[in-house]
């Protein structure tokens, strides 16, 4: 490293920062290479043998995540088949009630008739009632 620098010509010192001397600097770095010689690196491979459910949890939680998805899509599927069933199942009552209601009108109609023909012949044996009656005064005055 000292060749790097070796030949780096600089007006400021090394240690710009105010507050910390070069002795301590060389210190803080002394300790930075004893902990780096401490520090064991852990190996690549995985360990032998079975791997416990709590090392990695994320195939467990992905495992669930896809049931429940498939669970969700077989309900929306479901869900779907109903509201066909029961869009076909309103159709038929629909027409049925409309047709209830077509022969309603038609009967409501009818009977209407009825009565007004029935108001016509009150009215008509009403008249022949008091036509009668006069009659029969007239006569048993006479």
């Amino acid at each position: 490293m000292e060749d790097l620098y070796g030949n780096v010509e600089c007006d400021k010192p090394v240690n710009s920062r105010p507050g910390i001397n070069q002795k301590e600097m060389e210190e803080i770095y002394a300790n930075a290479d004893y902990l780096k010689s401490e520090v064991s690196i852990r190996p690549s491979t995985p360990a032998p043998g079975p791997r416990s459910p709590r090392s990695r949890p994320h195939g467990a939680v992905a495992v669930s995540l896809g049931l429940l998805s498939v669970l969700l899509l077989a309900g929306l599927v479901g869900l779907g088949v109903h509201l066909h069933a029961s869009a076909a199942e309103l159709s038929s009552i629909k027409a049925n009630l409309t047709e209830r209601l077509r022969v309603s009108g038609d009967k409501l109609s009818s009977v209407s008739a009825e009565r007004d023909q029935l108001k016509d012949d009150l009215t008509a044996l009403s008249q022949e009632k008091d036509r009668l009656q006069l009659l029969l005064k007239q006569s048993a005055e006479s």
